[in-house]
């Protein structure tokens, strides 16, 4: 444990003046060498030291301010500085949840006293300027806390452009048909006969019958629809002290489908048949999609996006499991996700100037996790052998028992899941795609943390999960971040002086590395020899751009200077970074060749490769087949259908029929567990060579290769 202080350390000896702390007094940090246990152990044991020995008195509260921000909150004593950027509302990265495995969670104490535990992902000269992980240390006074860039969520306006390009109906690239347009909720202008001495029918017999000759099958009516029915059909005249029911019967008739029955969900007055809205909804790890879809016309109206809030839990779905474990941690994951919907709404609804009681349905599509999260469902089993979720199936439930305020008796509608690891995004992608009616055999990758595979075509499907770590997210890489502004998303080295050009998502000075960035470096550091097929720097190739880590003395790779970096530090590739990305390619790779080999085939009998996702969209597909993450196809069999999980969730809304269609994909699919399948680990090692052991799956990354070298690569 070590206690960030004024210039003189705990220990006694003198520390320089760094920087300028509470006051106007000069202090410096010292660090003192922490005893066992290890974290993230040592923050429990830390919080639990900070009550015990305030047993018998009121515990301190400390007030912290976060820059640049500018927000403030007052926290117990106890309290991580995670913990208290969470309740400020400040996003301070934390890949691994807050457990003190990722190093992400870098801050700055620019005033006052923290305590805290001493860590291996800060140098001492980081140390020296203030940094700390911000899960590791706790306040001991008031604070002002600065968050700096390689910590922050920015990019936000970058997202909200990129939902645009999801407004269309259906994807460039995929095979789903134009289906006709015949949406969940059906609105159905109906004028009804006044009732007479020789018809007096019931008000709900009357509307029930109407509506049957629109829509035929079982129909069923609720209560509070029922009491108001009367009034709806009818006007109420006050004169004087006599009322009088003048008949009216011009109505509104709204109706959805619930399982094997239709709900008639309201009645309104007059013909408010053009005003019908509904929301395709895309609860995605890290980022929540919204459209609000126009059920008249077919079109999206508006769209939206913004990065799920949940990440201030952890980055990947065991994180967010794990978090859901502690006390009321449940309740927070749920509200987050549908707190992340209600901005979203309220965004859409005032850009489009569409009421929320116009919006009678939602779809909703994602991995199980998250829409187990949405629907506030027991998540931990998720992760526990053998892997058994709460429901695959959720009937449909009204949106207002999850905590979203669309009509009050909307609809809430989830896309059926396999199985723990193969969600609803996956039967909303296939439905997206069109896989499941194509004659040709197809591959669909939704590439992310758990990355998914699929092979089928209209006689069967088989799927797969592979869980391929969080690298793809910045995850347990070095300088990696999410894709937002400042992210490196492109990489190129010259051959012949071995520089290096690189390109940054809004054209913002280098902050880190993204998933697409990583992969281009990887495959550019292969084709220029600075790694060999194993993977190994070659350092003797290019000296200049090497340094030795302070931490460990091991090479590592000089992608940008810290003189042109946004944070002040030299932004590398470790010789770690490179294994993780392989083992993770390496993953995927073999998890589509398990797949391919379980239906006897080869990937030469794929005719088309469906990459969804918007991580799908930046990716060099020259790139990901010369590191192997991607067999050697043909470049026009290789489809980006981008976000294919709204996708599908669009089409089942606009369309009945394709409603019923994903929950016969969903029956369809054959799910394949790769960790009991004892071929899947020796293709997994034949995968984590560059491109891969079997040179031959790779003919064309082995002739450049040979050119580069100017010999036969074995």
């Amino acid at each position: 444990m070590f206690l960030l202080s004024g210039t003189r350390g705990l220990a006694g000896r003198e520390v320089a003046p760094a920087h300028r702390m509470m006051g106007s007094t000069e202090r410096a940090w010292s660090l003192i060498p922490a005893p066992w246990p290890p974290a993230p152990y040592r923050r429990w044991s830390l919080a639990i030291r900070h009550s015990a020995t305030r047993e018998s008195t009121e515990l301190s509260e400390f007030r912290i301010r976060f820059l640049p921000d500018e927000r403030e909150t007052v926290v117990e004593d106890g309290t991580s500085l995670l913990e208290a950027a969470r309740l400020a509302n400040v996003y301070v990265g934390a890949i691994c949840g807050g457990e003190g495995s990722c190093g992400k969670c870098r801050v700055i104490v620019r005033q006052g006293d923290v305590e805290g535990e001493s860590t291996e992902y800060l140098t001492r000269d980081e140390i020296r300027r203030g940094y700390v992980l911000a899960c590791q240390v706790f306040p001991r006074s008031d604070l002002v806390v600065e968050v700096p860039p390689e910590s922050r969520l920015v990019g936000y306006e970058g997202i909200d452009r990129e939902s645009e390009r999801f407004r269309d109906f259906a994807h460039r690239g995929a095979e789903a048909p134009p289906a006709q347009l015949d949406p969940v909720i059906e609105k159905f202008y109906l004028v009804l006969p006044e009732p007479t001495l020789d018809d007096p029918t019931a008000d709900q017999e009357r509307l029930l019958e109407a509506v049957a000759k629109r829509r035929g099958g079982p129909l069923q009516m609720g209560l509070k629809v029922t009491r108001q029915l009367p009034r709806v059909l009818r006007r109420l005249q006050v004169r004087r002290s006599s009322w009088n029911w003048t008949w009216d019967g011009r109505v509104t008739a709204v109706v959805a489908p619930r399982s094997d029955v239709n709900e008639l969900l309201d009645v309104e007055p007059g013909d408010t048949s053009d005003r019908n809205y509904g929301l395709a909804l895309d609860i995605g790890t890290t980022t929540v999609v919204a459209h609000l879809v126009d059920l008249t016309t077919g079109t999206t109206r508006e769209a939206a996006a913004k990065y799920n809030s949940q990440i201030r839990y952890g980055a990947d779905v065991i994180s967010r499991i794990n978090a859901a474990r502690r006390p009321g941690g449940a309740a927070a994951m749920h509200q987050a996700v549908v707190q992340d919907v209600e901005t979203l709404i309220d965004d859409l609804v005032k850009r489009a100037q569409v009421g929320r009681k116009n919006i009678y349905c939602a779809v909703a599509s994602g991995n199980t996790a998250m829409l187990h999260f949405l629907l506030g469902l027991e998540v931990d089993l998720i992760r526990l052998s053998p892997f058994v979720p709460a429901a695959v199936n959720p009937p449909p439930v009204r949106a207002a028992e999850v905590g979203l305020r669309i009509q009050p008796r909307g609809i809430l509608y989830v896309m059926p899941m396999v199985g723990s690891f193969v969600g609803g995004d996956i039967t909303a992608g296939i439905l997206a795609s069109g896989l499941h009616r194509g004659e040709e055999l197809a591959l669909l990758f939704d590439i992310g943390t758990n990355g998914e595979v699929v092979l089928g075509n209209r006689d069967f499907l088989v799927a797969c999960s592979a869980s391929a770590g969080p690298a793809f997210e910045g995850g347990s890489v070095s300088c990696g971040m999410r894709a937002a502004s400042g992210a490196i998303d492109s990489v190129r080295i010259f051959h012949r002086n071995l520089a290096v050009s690189a390109t940054t998502i809004d054209g913002a000075p280098p902050v880190g590395l993204c998933g697409t960035g990583l992969i281009d470096a990887l495959s550019e550091m292969l084709m220029a020899g600075i790694v060999d097929r194993s993977g190994r720097f070659q350092v003797h190739r290019a000296p200049e751009r090497f340094r030795t880590s302070p931490e460990d003395g091991r090479p590592e790779f000089i992608l940008v200077p810290a003189h042109q970096s946004a944070t002040g530090r030299d932004l590398v590739i470790t010789q770690a970074d490179v294994e993780n990305l392989i083992r993770t390619k390496g993953s995927i790779y073999a998890a589509a060749d398990s797949l391919v080999r379980a239906v006897g085939l080869s990937f030469q009998d794929i005719r088309k490769v469906y990459i969804a996702g918007a991580f799908g969209n930046r990716l060099n597909v020259t790139s990901c087949v010369s590191i192997g993450l991607l067999p050697e196809l043909p470049g026009e069999r290789i489809h980006f259908i981008g976000n294919s999980s709204v996708g599908g969730a669009k089409l089942a809304i606009l369309s009945r029929r394709m409603l019923e269609e994903v929950h016969q994909i969903r029956e369809r699919i054959s799910y394949i567990e790769l960790m009991v399948d004892p071929a899947y680990m020796e293709k997994f090692t034949s995968a984590c060579f560059l491109p891969h052991t079997d040179a031959g799956r790779f003919p064309s990354v082995v002739r450049r290769l040979e050119q580069r070298a100017g010999h036969v690569v074995e």
